[in-house]
């Protein structure tokens, strides 16, 4: 088996396709990685949504909010501590854009002529005015006085709206009256009521994170992704040089003849493996030296993400191993390989996000290696060590299917022979 091995690492040494793409993508990677960007926009991850300030009442809503999400233009007539946390809740549930103007120069009769004029000049979903006596108002749970809402479309999320906000009022109003807070001291009131207002669980449509990445986490990210796309086109072409070998071993009678010696046909192939384990081993090598030579920060420990890169190409050198050995044709095992790399890259998600597809891409997605790999690069983001299982349990798991398959159908060509 040592001297299989060392065989085979003598031959692939002398290959210079083999050397291309053991030097050239980790480069290419570690390239991309080194680039700085702003993808949060082309993410969709924005950062968390906060109220929108629009300078004048004139200023469409619709120009200014997420049109994904339910358009609340506010004329804020309070302009006081409390409303502002009223409409940050709304906000923070993503379910709502909410665009804000000044109104507190304005009368009653006023705000309700603007609101005529955005009803049919605006694409709000809905129209809020908050008056100026909300926060007493809100105390005594009297709704007339301190709101008023316009109805100005047939969107059926506006009955969404006014029980979210509801809800929010009559919490608001029943923490008032278990401190007994005094409406003039509001400021000093509203940590009081953080504090007592029921925990909610908060689904965010609008696609924000859940692990809670920053947007230089997001960029970081997403560079990742990039360069997981470049070294998996690597390790899949070096494992089909690992795989020629296989083919040119048995085209040329060598793998009888090793048959004829003592080494066994399984001590065989898990030289191959081990071959292929190698490779991966240089390809992180050469990023490694590239990585500490350039000083790149991508937000992990570079341990971490070398560990990412080894078991990602272990899998990917296996697969293309495998596949190579049972097609026994080196040209169609490069096709099939250039075709499970721009296919699997493009369902892990790591040119774009797949969050918001539908069921049926998300399954196929999870199937990706890469998708599992970028996950737990996520998870390192943000220093959670549950990915180091993760990435255990999701190698070893890939390896035993592609293995296992990878048996069957040798032992099928054997016998078809």
């Amino acid at each position: 088996m040592i001297s299989l091995i060392k065989t085979n690492i003598k031959l692939l040494l002398r290959n210079k396709v083999f050397l291309f793409f053991l030097l050239i993508t980790p480069i290419l990677s570690a390239f991309v990685l080194s680039l700085k960007g702003d993808h949060t926009v082309y993410e969709g991850k924005e950062d968390i949504p906060t109220i929108i300030e629009l300078e004048k009442c004139e200023n469409k809503a619709v120009y200014n909010c997420n049109t994904s999400a339910f358009i609340v233009k506010v004329y804020d007539g309070a302009g006081t501590v409390l409303s502002e946390y009223v409409l940050e809740q709304l906000v923070g549930t993503g379910m709502f854009s909410v665009c804000r103007c000044d109104v507190s120069d304005m009368t009653d009769t006023e705000v309700l002529e603007r609101a005529s004029k955005d009803a049919f000049d605006d694409r709000a979903g809905v129209l809020l005015y908050l008056k100026s006596d909300f926060d007493r108002a809100v105390m005594d749970e009297n709704w007339a006085d301190a709101m008023q809402i316009y109805d100005v479309s047939d969107d059926e999320r506006q009955e969404l709206f006014e029980a979210e906000l509801t809800t929010q009022l009559e919490q608001i109003a029943q923490v008032y009256s278990m401190i007994g807070a005094d409406s003039d001291k509001i400021t000093e009131t509203l940590n009081a009521i953080r504090n007592e207002m029921p925990k909610k669980s908060i689904v965010r449509l609008s696609g924000v994170n859940d692990l809670g990445l920053t947007k230089e986490q997001i960029n970081q990210k997403t560079q990742i992704g990039y360069g997981f796309a470049f070294l998996t086109l690597g390790f899949l072409f070096c494992g089909v040089c690992v795989a020629h070998t296989v083919i040119e071993e048995q085209n040329n009678k060598v793998f009888t003849r090793v048959m004829l010696s003592k080494v066994s046909s399984r001590e065989y192939f898990i030289s191959k493996f081990v071959v292929a384990m190698i490779v991966s081993l240089m390809q992180t090598f050469v990023l490694a030296v590239c990585l500490i030579v350039m000083q790149i920060d991508f937000g992990m420990s570079v341990w971490s993400f070398l560990l990412v890169i080894f078991l990602l190409g272990l899998i990917f050198s296996t697969l293309s191993l495998l596949l190579g050995s049972l097609m026994g044709d080196v040209m169609s095992s490069n096709y099939v390989m250039f075709a499970i790399w721009s296919i699997s890259a493009l369902l892990a998600g790591l040119y774009f996000p797949l969050d918001d597809t539908t069921a049926a891409l998300k399954t196929l997605s999870n199937l990706m290696p890469q998708r599992w790999f970028l996950n737990a690069s996520e998870m390192l983001l943000v220093g959670d060590k549950g990915a180091y299982s993760m990435l255990l349990y999701v190698t070893v798991a890939y390896l035993i299917v592609i293995i296992s398959v990878g048996s069957v159908g040798l032992k099928m060509k054997r016998s078809e022979a």
